[in-house]
């Protein structure tokens, strides 16, 4: 009888922890998550994030926030989702992970007919300057590495007109979206070139510190079902055609 009502009494437990209200945040960032012309949010992480909420049995709905918002609340709040995120050494230990959902290059990138050469990363702190997204995590890189040379905006769009305006020298972006930004910018992807590459990094679906285990543990599970299943082969198919599915999770920086 006793073990009985343990095992009821877990169920419960566990039924209330997933039953606590998630604030699930993003940022607008296409392909990754857009509003497209019917005004829906969508794109590959939304569609992804969406199917694992039905897999978990989460309803709680998507809200799209500038990124300096989205992280300063899973900062200070415990029950936080914030989509994309890219897991590096000072942020690990912060937030608790959900993935690999990407893994993507990080680079400079310059005007196609740039005369600019840059072999190394380092050479770039010689260029007048670099744009980079406002506490992104290649702003955060950057400017851990020392870079004095950088100006910040409120998005990758802004960074491309200034690029293309001759502004900026250089700006920030993944080999994944640098050309939808081109785009979105008004111009061609083929404007626009790789400069000089940063590192490749996987990305992830950040939590809370005090999300409860239980939750995370749900959602980790479920990614691993959509790639075991072939959901996120067909969203990345989709989404990102070049890419390939994300590698075993980096947890040792």
């Amino acid at each position: 009888m006793l073990r009985f009502l343990f095992c009821v009494l877990l169920v419960w437990v566990g039924a209330a922890v997933h039953a606590q209200p998630l604030q699930i945040l993003t940022e607008s960032d296409p392909p990754a998550q857009f509003v497209d012309a019917k005004g829906e949010l969508t794109g590959y992480t939304v569609e992804l994030v969406r199917d694992i909420q039905k897999r978990v049995g989460n309803h709680d709905p998507i809200q799209v926030v500038p990124w300096a918002r989205g992280y300063k609340a899973i900062e200070a709040e415990p029950n936080v989702v914030l989509f994309l995120m890219t897991r590096t050494a000072d942020r690990n230990p912060l937030f608790q992970w959900v993935g690999p959902v990407l893994e993507v290059e990080f680079g400079l990138f310059a005007k196609a007919d740039s005369p600019l050469r840059l072999a190394t990363l380092d050479e770039a702190r010689k260029v007048g300057a670099i744009g980079v997204y406002r506490d992104d995590v290649r702003d955060q890189m950057l400017t851990k590495a020392g870079f004095t040379n950088l100006e910040r905006v409120n998005n990758n769009i802004l960074n491309v007109k200034k690029l293309m305006a001759g502004r900026i020298d250089l700006y920030a972006a993944s080999t994944l979206s640098y050309g939808v930004d081109t785009v979105e910018a008004g111009f061609k992807s083929s404007d626009v070139k790789l400069a000089v590459s940063m590192e490749t990094v996987q990305i992830y679906i950040a939590m809370s510190k005090g999300m409860p285990s239980a939750v995370v543990d749900s959602w980790n599970a479920a990614v691993k079902a959509q790639r075991q299943d072939g959901t996120m082969a067909r969203l990345l198919a989709k989404y990102y055609p070049q890419a390939k599915l994300p590698g075993p999770a980096q947890t040792k920086f």
